[in-house]
């Protein structure tokens, strides 16, 4: 599984401003822009302008821009010629693969509490054992103890809503997205082995998608 380098980490809770979630219908709105190797200036016309995401105030759309930017830096080459073509479920799973390489938060919430809970007994969301792994960061880092009560219960909030939207989660239980084998292939290519794991596929369907992904590269 893919290890975080916590000595370059920095927490941070701004991915519960805006709306918060995985941004399907914003990342469809706006794949004219994002597909683009100067996305970032386009992305700050779109603040003026609003000519795709139809937000009607400006600050919010500056919110909402300024939290895509890093998911989509995230994003590797042919990553959005793919989405484009991909079904909902498909593209939200996409963007939870961006969402956990871009905001460490969720990725530690997600493989540091979601995945071990699904490997176990329990399968079930429980807000203690998620506050309990921000208490644990907390210790570690500076910026995480200083985080209010509140601030704590919304970044849940927020991971809970992500995970739901991405099919892991239905009513109170954890689940696993069933997806098409070949959907994991671009990631596979990227060498984005530990992405299968996030996504709760077990061991030896990683490697029997893995060797049949290889084998038609």
């Amino acid at each position: 599984m893919k290890k975080s380098k916590t000595q370059n980490i920095v927490y941070s809770a701004a991915f519960t401003s805006a709306t918060g979630g995985l941004y399907i219908s914003e990342f469809n709105s706006l794949l004219p822009l994002v597909d683009n190797p100067d996305f970032k200036p386009l992305l700050k016309q779109e603040v003026l302008e609003n000519r795709y995401l139809k937000i009607n105030a400006q600050s919010s759309r500056k919110k909402v821009v300024n939290l895509l930017i890093p998911r989509i830096e995230s994003a590797f080459d042919g990553f959005w010629s793919i989405f484009r073509d991909s079904n909902t479920q498909e593209q939200a799973l996409m963007l939870f693969y961006l969402t956990l390489k871009s905001v460490p938060i969720v990725y530690d919430l997600h493989l540091g509490v979601t995945l071990p809970s699904w490997k176990g007994s329990t399968r079930a969301f429980d807000l203690f054992t998620y506050q309990m792994k921000i208490d644990e960061l907390g210790n570690r880092f500076s910026n995480v103890a200083k985080w209010s009560d509140a601030t704590r219960r919304q970044i849940i909030d927020i991971y809970k809503r992500i995970i739901r939207d991405a099919g892991f989660l239905k009513d109170e239980a954890f689940t696993a997205p069933r997806m098409p084998e070949q959907f994991y292939c671009p990631f596979i290519k990227q060498k984005e082995l530990w992405f299968l794991e996030a996504c709760m596929v077990s061991q030896s369907d990683r490697e029997r998608i893995t060797n049949l992904c290889n084998s038609m590269l």
